[in-house]
């Protein structure tokens, strides 16, 4: 072992309490989406410490719609999640249109760069990871201070630990500690603290059309420490089902009924839904890579209306989510196949006919799928197992923002980093520290490695 890199790794370990702290005083840093600005300004402060490059900018919205309109999203905030459905696409014309550029827009959360400059011909690595994390609701059944980062049993709890300020402080430390000993990499390693991610994507996908690239990327979401070349697409949906609102007195016309509840037309819709559902899975792919899943997820996640007991419901809300793997299609593909199975639906019934149930989308994810074969993930694999993890590529369970610097920047990518999706978004989220440290020495010599190999010409190594 090279010298640097054995010193390195002997600082990292000598070092795990200020590793720890590092994290934690991440953790205490309230983040939530469109409230990223106070942890931007320390990730940005602790890049300028390590001596990089820093690069301080707010997405530009307009620009990424006329650069990636069949990608781009709508801004997000928690407290203002997904209020501007579509039925096509989102725009950034319907955006101006609807009033909600205050509440949905980037000013004071912007991403975070920084370039740590290699000597020359080696290869170059984007470092990515989100800033921003979901809400802390419902705050009651959180046992522990949701930004307190207590540590106990081996965990520390607090949102945002697994998704995804261990990843990101993980990689942060990894430079930290190769800096301080004194080690130089011939590639550049490009340090991304991207905004929005969640229900968006935008921060990352405004780094692209910036132009920021390299020869590879790790996005740092949570994965146990284990390797993922691809992940699935999604879509959050909802359905909005018409009736005619009349009292009981007023249902029938005689013996003609008058009154249409909202709520009695669900299953047809419901079951158009589970159809489309069903007719995805029952077509299996020949990608070994997807055999034993289920290619496609339907959740009908929410039902909401009417306004009175007595009263048939005017209408009903029904709103879900759906996960898709990438042998399925695309985005666009899926997004039309929800419009044929609501089309269905109101053709099986003469009220749905005359008074159609209207689909709108409130955030799309294309799929990403590469081999996993690509130089990337060979070497973070090999690293892995010579430190006694699993490097074996396998699938991604959740959406992330590799898609857009695959899909868009053609950038090979894998998702690693410590935690588990499933502490994800839930109350007590937690992360094991010692996964977490692990993930810092497993970094370490990776960046070492690949940044210090000869630069190639990239491949396209996606299916």
């Amino acid at each position: 072992m090279a010298e640097g890199l054995k010193r390195a790794l002997e600082l990292a370990a000598a070092g795990r309490e200020r590793s720890v702290a590092a994290l934690a005083e991440l953790v205490r840093i309230p983040s939530l989406t469109g409230e990223e600005g106070p942890a931007q300004r320390h990730m940005a402060s602790r890049l300028a410490e390590l001596g990089a490059e820093v690069d301080v900018t707010e997405p530009d919205v307009v620009e990424m719609f006329r650069r990636f309109p069949d990608v781009a999203q709508y801004p997000t905030h928690w407290q203002h999640d997904l209020i501007l459905p579509y039925d096509q696409l989102p725009t950034a014309e319907a955006l101006a249109a609807s009033g909600l550029e205050e509440v949905l827009n980037y000013r004071g959360r912007p991403n975070v760069v920084g370039v740590f400059r290699g000597t020359g011909g080696g290869r170059s690595l984007i470092l990515n990871g989100h800033i921003d994390t979901v809400t802390v609701e419902p705050s009651g059944e959180w046992t522990k201070d949701p930004f307190g980062a207590e540590i106990e049993g081996g965990m520390m709890y607090g949102r945002g630990t697994s998704d995804m300020k261990g990843g990101l402080m993980a990689a942060m430390m990894a430079l930290a500690w190769l800096k301080e000993a004194g080690v130089t990499l011939r590639g550049d390693v490009i340090y991304q603290s991207v905004v929005n991610e969640e229900h968006a994507g935008n921060g990352t996908l405004d780094l692209v059309r910036r132009g920021i690239t390299a020869d590879a990327a790790i996005v740092l979401e949570p994965t146990n420490n284990g390797i993922a070349v691809s992940h699935p697409g999604g879509l959050y949906w909802q359905v909005r089902v018409p009736g005619t609102q009349r009292s009981p007195g007023a249902r029938w016309a005689g013996d003609r009924q008058d009154g249409v509840s909202a709520i009695e037309k669900l299953p047809a819709v419901i079951g158009a839904l589970l159809a489309l559902e069903q007719g995805y899975n029952a077509k299996r792919s020949d990608d070994p890579m997807e055999a034993g899943r289920a290619p496609f997820a339907l959740v009908i996640g929410k039902v909401s209306g009417g306004h009175y007991e007595t009263v048939t419901a005017g209408e009903v809300l029904l709103k879900g989510g759906t996960y898709f793997s990438p042998a399925v299609g695309d985005v666009g593909e899926v997004m039309e196949g929800f419009r044929q199975a609501v089309a269905a639906a109101n053709a099986s019934d003469p009220f749905l006919a005359a008074n159609p149930a209207r689909l709108e989308f409130l955030h799309h994810d294309d799929s990403t799928r590469q081999s996993p074969q690509i130089p990337l993930a060979r070497h973070i694999g090999e690293v892995i197992q010579r430190r006694g993890g699993q490097g074996e590529p396998c699938p991604g369970p959740f959406c992330c923002d590799m898609r857009h610097l695959v899909n868009q920047g053609g950038i090979p990518a894998v998702i690693f980093g410590p935690g588990t999706i499933a502490q994800a978004h839930k109350p007590d989220e937690h992360i094991a520290v010692d996964e977490y440290l692990e993930s810092i020495e497993h970094l370490i010599e990776f960046i070492w490695h690949w940044c210090n190999e000869d630069a190639e010409p990239k491949a396209n190594d996606r299916f």
